[in-house]
């Protein structure tokens, strides 16, 4: 069973008090991961979020125009590694859309699913956990789209100077 301490771990957690980590804890599905496991592909339908608390996964997405592998899948391009502790695939508790990425262990990892189901009673019953657990979620996905704007301007920018576009 996980413990509030390694709760406090993940910032995701941050403003929570002992009593509403307890009741997180009681819901989350521990699993471990052997190095090259995939926790959910592109394009799945999905209903969770999974919290990383020990090891290394990688983002990856199927590169559209890319020839296929002699095997016939899609090539796949790692775009981010999270390291522990950091969560993922927070998209599955808001959202019924498809995985955007594929997740990967890149080492032994451990991690806690947090499923769409249990979430909702949380928040149903204890509306300032349901707040503080979404604010936090969306504060590092603000950050995840700044990085991600300063990447989508560094390669404008490349590509331009490459095509002679001052």
């Amino acid at each position: 069973m996980t413990t509030v301490d390694e709760l406090r771990a993940h910032p995701i957690f941050a403003g929570l008090d002992d009593s509403q980590l307890a009741r997180v804890a009681a819901v989350l599905v521990p699993r471990r991961l052997r190095t090259g496991q995939t926790i959910f592909s592109e394009g799945e339908h999905s209903s969770s979020m999974y919290l990383l608390s020990t090891g290394t996964v990688g983002t990856s997405k199927r590169l559209g125009l890319a020839p296929r592998d002699e095997n016939g899948k899609s090539r796949q391009k790692v775009l981010v590694r999270l390291s522990a502790p950091q969560f993922f695939g927070e998209m599955g508790l808001l959202s019924d859309l498809e995985r955007s990425a594929t997740i990967t262990a890149e080492t032994p990892c451990q991690i806690l699913e947090l499923r769409r189901e249990d979430f909702a009673h949380l928040a149903e019953s204890d509306p300032v956990l349901g707040y503080q657990l979404i604010r936090n979620v969306a504060v590092v996905l603000a950050d995840r789209l700044r990085r991600t704007d300063l990447d989508v301007m560094k390669l404008t920018t490349a590509l331009s100077l490459a095509l002679g576009n001052r």
